[in-house]
Order: C-alpha cells, then structure tokens, then sequence
C-alpha cells in the first residue's frame, strides 16, 4: 500500500506504516492528521474510552481534570514550532488541539500525578501511577564501532510499556493499540536536519529517532521523587534534538540548557562513534561513557550522585536488565571482542534472566512494544514489531529514505 498527500507518502511495511512528511511546521502537522487520520483518532477515542473513563464518569472526569491541569503548565514551555505542528495534526485529524497535546505530554502527565496535594497522591498514585512504572521496562545499549565486527557503531533498544495493573488498563488495551499503529516517520522540515522517529499516529515527539548527521537517540524512564510540569515534555525536547543535534555534544548541550521535567535515562550515538548516556532529574544530569566500548542502561540511575536521588524508587527488574545486558556484551567479555548485528538483534529479544524470577526481569518481556537497532554511520535503521516472537527485523535505509526514497527488506 502507498497513499500519497501534497509530497507527503505512506508506504506499509512489516509490522510498521512509513510516513514520509515535509514543509514547514503546520504543514507537516497537516499532512500528519489527513494522512493518519483514522488511527489518531481511534487513538483518542481508545484513550479516553478504555483509560480514562474506563472506571466511570465520575473518576473519569477527576482524572481528567488533573490531566489538564497539568497539561496547561507544561504548554506555555512547548516551542512554538511544536505547537503550530501539534495545530496542524489537530487540523488535520479533525480533532481537539487539546487530544493531540495530550498524546504528546503523557508520559509526563504520569509522572505530574506525583505532585498533587496530599489527598489525592495516594489514591492516583496507588491507582495509576505506581503500576504503570513497574512496567516501563525499557533496555538499550551501544557498542562503538571497536566493538562491532563492522567497524560502525550499533545503538539497539527495546521501548516497553504496559499499562497492565488490573486497574487502569486490565485487558492490556494501551501495548496492543501500539503494536497495532506503529509509525517510522521520515520528516524532511524546512529547518533543521531531516530525522526518523518511530512513534504513533498523532505522536510528534521522539523517544527512538536518528538523523541525517548520524545523531541516534533512545530515551528510558528513571523516575525520581520532586518532578515537575513546569518543563518541556521530554518526547517533544528529544525531537527538537532529532531536528537540530548533530553530534553528541550538541544533544549534552540541549538537554544541559533545557527546563526537564521527570527523570530519563538518554543514549545517545554518533556516526563518528561517539557515544554517552545522559542521567538527569530536573535539576541534575550526570554523563556515562562507553566502558571497554560498550555503553549499557535501563530504567535506573548507574552515576552514584544521581542514584542519591532514587532511594525507593528503582524499578527491581532494572537492574536485572542491566545485569543481562552485561553478560551479552560487557561484564567477563574480552575487552576486544567484536559483536555482530545479529548479535545486537538477537540480545533484543533476549528472554533470558540474570537471576530474577520473574517474566519482566528480562530484556524482551510482556511489555516489549519494539526493538531497533541504529546504524547511524550508514544510516541504517532495523525496526521489529513485537506483535510476535518469530517478527523480523525490517531494514531501512535511511540514507537514502533521507534523500529521495525508501528501501526496506526483511534483515
């Protein structure tokens, strides 16, 4: 399938739709929303159906009040240039500004819950929040190019995510709905550097993205205490990185300048082979380099100042993750030994535990919504849809892809 709209492509591929859009801000947004427009808005429709309202009007509408409440501090630090294309995909979907800003900032929504006053902390944080961040299991690694039997470097991730708790979402709706509508979107702006993003219908932001320098980026939740609305939701920080970074430094410099909001764990790779995890809170950042070539995080702080602000807040299963990442790739291995891509490939849909019981303490679990591994010196990216076990690995050339077309073959 191809559909076409004003210079802006949809073609279907295994397991992903690839969107190609271009022009300026609200132009983009546009052909976003017209292109998309069924999936965004079954996905309002889903969110507010099967999540929000699942439990009843009544909760409904509370849970819902806070939401905006929250929504509307977050707004006035969004850059203009997210807003018009926010406008544009609300436009061009025939729904609310309001429905497509939501998507954009709910993940840190989520995390705002933990501000509110005292009496309602304990029942939205027993109810939604403490569940849902015992599943946002996320793993990802780099290995430079010292490290690879190809000499370029390999940046893989698993984004997971469950909302799974027998309240919020029992029938386990959210991870379903986002096997179903995953999106690689190829965005070419007027300003700025050309990027990929795998994301969602109605979804702006970045949370796996590589540019055209070769920038790569993959963000992890790491909750701390003391978040804040009173930020730039990160998905929207990360995709101006995506549009504007071209090297390492560059990303440190705008996440260091930004005003954060939760804590994030962010691995980011280079075409030159450089690489670092930025660990940050609202008010700290610490940086990690690669160790032996080989750089490793999950959803917890590793830096020991960091860490400090964590006390009870560690996701368990993390740091068996982290550990299983260690015997696939650092921890008793040759400092000189070479990894291949299959190598990469298969430790994202490792199912084995580094000592925990249980089924999310491994790197592929329940939660697993998608796995990619970047290339970013030859711009290559592998994407696969965890809608099965036996789904394979979907090769996209994005140096080309960046430039004029796509090429995409089963790796």
């Amino acid at each position: 399938m191809t559909a076409r709209l004003d210079g802006a492509r949809v073609q279907a591929h295994d397991g992903f739709l690839l969107v190609e859009l271009s022009g300026d801000p609200y132009e983009r947004g546009r052909q976003h929303g017209e292109l998309l427009a069924p999936q965004v808005r079954l996905f309002r429709d889903r969110l507010y159906r099967d999540i929000v309202f699942k439990k009843g009007r009544g909760l409904g509408a509370a849970f819902t009040a806070v939401l905006y409440g929250l929504l509307s501090r977050m707004h006035r630090h969004i850059p203009r240039e997210m807003r018009q294309e926010m406008r544009g995909v609300a436009d061009g979907a025939g729904i609310s500004y309001r429905d497509v800003l939501l998507f954009n900032c709910f993940d840190d929504l989520l995390h705002g819950l933990i501000l509110l006053n005292p009496v309602l902390t304990p029942i939205i944080n027993h109810r939604f929040l403490a569940p849902i961040l015992g599943r946002l299991a996320c793993s990802s690694f780099v290995l430079c190019g010292t490290r690879t039997e190809s000499g370029s470097p390999l940046h893989g991730r698993n984004l997971d995510y469950l909302l799974s708790d027998g309240f919020v979402d029992p029938e386990g709706i959210v991870p379903r709905l986002l096997r179903e509508h995953l999106i690689l979107f190829v965005v070419r702006p007027r300003q700025g550097r050309p990027f990929a993003s795998v994301a969602w219908p109605g979804f702006i932001g970045a949370v796996t993205a590589l540019n055209r320098d070769g920038l790569s980026l993959a963000c992890l939740t790491s909750t701390v205490p003391r978040e804040t609305p009173n930020g730039i939701p990160l998905p929207l920080l990360y995709r101006l990185m995506a549009q504007y970074a071209g090297t390492v430094d560059e990303a440190e410099w705008m996440v260091r300048g930004a005003r954060r909001t939760i804590g994030n764990n962010l691995t980011v790779s280079a075409a030159d082979g450089d690489a670092k995890l930025f660990e940050f809170t609202p008010d700290r950042l610490a940086v990690r380099q690669p160790r032996d070539g080989v750089l490793r995080a999950t959803n917890h702080f590793q830096d020991a100042w960091m860490a400090e602000r964590q006390v009870g807040w560690v996701i368990p299963n993390s740091n068996l993750r982290l550990s299983r990442l260690g015997d696939l790739f650092g921890d008793g291995r040759a400092s000189d030994e070479q990894f291949s891509l299959a190598q990469a490939q298969e430790a994202l849909i490792d199912t084995c535990s580094s000592g925990g019981e249980s089924e999310w303490d491994t790197i592929r679990n329940p939660g697993t919504i998608y796995s990619t591994v970047a290339d970013p010196s030859r711009l290559i990216l592998w994407v696969r849809n965890d809608a099965g076990a036996d789904r394979p690995f979907v090769r996209v050339d994005l140096a080309q892809l960046l430039g004029a077309h796509s090429v995409a073959t089963a790796a």
